[in-house]
């Protein structure tokens, strides 16, 4: 599959590298393209691209990364870095242009701490003489920023730029896969409410001819040689190692709909003190859940909070992969896929309203200061409340088509929403995104923000 998008990441990525010595650290979650873009950045230039592999010890490590540069730089046999010290030596004495790659750095942290602080001194006393475009990226977003971003961290302030890069946008997504022959727009938005903006998944729809989530189900997951078989589980097992299984549950049980701490304590039976721990991991760790609160509780201490997903895959893998383990490891793919599909469309629903959600904030974040779900303890719920200096929009938000009786009902059951939402002030608009509305005209004429699908550029 060809490169997409990442226009301005590249440009910045060119204007580090003409005026280097540079630093720059790349950061984000598995998946998320961030080896994909450096190595399209790299292309035509002189290259060291070092993977860190936890699993290796330091000695063989760097007796890989002599022989890499050895091979890459055409170096005479004598020289060969026979320690850590050596082998930043030469490169940061290196004469010519040179990009360094260190993929998934944060691992120094587990395989040999020592050399981030080494990476420092070097980068302090040789850096800025150096012809070196040093490129470090990772996967563990709190990890890095420990390394980096941290008042105490050993390279604070030594990089001139973090990027994270996110994932792709909808409008993207569903660009693509009409470039991979994906032409029916139901199944175009079914494959990515599937995989949301995980671009490397899509690179397995284009290898083995998947149009539909039919397809894709039967040839990505759903059989015995499916390439991403066992993807959650191998993330949770390199992660984590032998306490897997109690991230699994955890990500079992806020698939299954439980998203407070005390919620999913009570599903897997721990004491809910004990899971702080677990979900910074699954937060800041390998980045597949957010911590999310009110939108008009933001910027204080709320006990209101909820963990959400943010990966579509995981949470589908988590509610039907994980849950139904026995059916998948018998290999009775046919049971299990008709459970997804007669599901779907209930289970896809969240990651419809999450994909409205993204595209509204886009269009409305320059008429409104903070955009964000609102709930209480009582189980009261505004899919999207925008807040504003001048006023408010309230949106509800339903992956199926309305007919206006039903729009009318959802609009005005809204309404009764609105004075529970505490210290609000200005009026507040009342909206509704769907598939599709009957008369929708006749919706918007009486002062309703009332948006199709088909309203969104993406989806013509």
């Amino acid at each position: 599959m060809r490169f997409y998008g990442r226009e301005a990441e590249l440009g910045l990525m060119e204007h580090l590298y003409a005026t280097a010595p540079s630093f720059l650290v790349i950061t984000g979650r598995r998946r998320v393209g961030k080896t994909e873009l450096i190595k399209e950045f790299c292309k035509g230039k002189q290259t060291l691209y070092f993977y860190v592999d936890a699993n290796k010890s330091i000695d063989v490590m760097i007796e890989e990364f002599g022989r890499l540069m050895a091979r890459t730089l055409d170096l005479p046999g004598y020289i060969r870095p026979e320690t850590p010290e050596d082998f930043l030596e030469f490169l940061f004495s290196y004469e010519k242009p040179l990009v360094v790659v260190f993929d998934e750095f944060q691992r120094f942290q587990k395989v040999y701490p020592s050399f981030i602080s080494q990476m420092q001194r070097f980068w302090d006393l040789k850096g800025r003489e150096s012809n070196l475009f040093l490129i470090v990226s990772g996967s563990s977003v709190g990890m890095i920023r420990k390394i980096f971003l941290d008042g105490d961290a050993p390279l604070f302030r030594r990089a001139d730029n973090i990027l994270t890069l996110r994932p792709f946008g909808p409008g993207d997504c569903l660009s693509i896969l009409e470039d991979l022959g994906v032409r029916d727009p139901a199944a175009r938005l079914d494959l990515y409410l599937l995989f949301g903006g995980t671009i490397y998944y899509y690179t397995f729809l284009e290898k083995y001819g998947c149009t539909d989530l039919s397809s894709a189900l039967d040839c990505l997951i759903l059989n015995d040689l499916a390439p991403l078989r066992r993807e959650m589980s191998d993330v949770m097992i390199e992660e984590f190692g032998r306490e897997h299984a109690t991230y699994y549950e955890i990500l079992a049980a806020i698939a299954e709909g439980k998203q407070s701490q005390k919620e999913i304590a009570d599903v897997i039976h721990r004491a809910p003190t004990s899971l702080p721990p677990y979900l910074r991991d699954l937060v800041d760790l390998i980045g597949i859940l957010e911590y999310r609160v009110p939108v008009t509780e933001k910027g204080r201490r709320s006990k209101m909070g909820r963990y959400v997903f943010s990966d579509n895959f995981f949470r589908f893998y988590a509610r039907y992969i994980y849950r139904n383990m026995s059916l998948y490891e018998g290999g009775r793919y046919d049971l299990l896929k008709a459970r997804i599909l007669s599901e779907w469309k209930g289970f896809s629903g969240w990651a419809f309203e999450e994909m409205v959600k993204a595209l509204l904030a886009v269009e409305l974040k320059t008429q409104y200061e903070q955009m964000g779900a609102w709930w209480n303890r009582r189980g009261d719920e505004i899919d999207l409340l925008a807040l504003g200096p001048e006023g408010n929009l309230a949106v509800e938000i339903k992956h199926r088509d309305l007919t206006l009786p039903e729009a009318r009902g959802i609009l005005s059951a809204l309404e009764k929403k609105i004075p529970l939402v505490k210290g609000l002030s200005g009026p507040t608009r009342l909206g509704l995104v769907c598939r599709a509305v009957q008369e929708k005209e006749t919706l918007r004429e009486e002062g309703y923000c009332i948006r199709e699908l088909s309203d969104f550029e993406f989806a013509q």
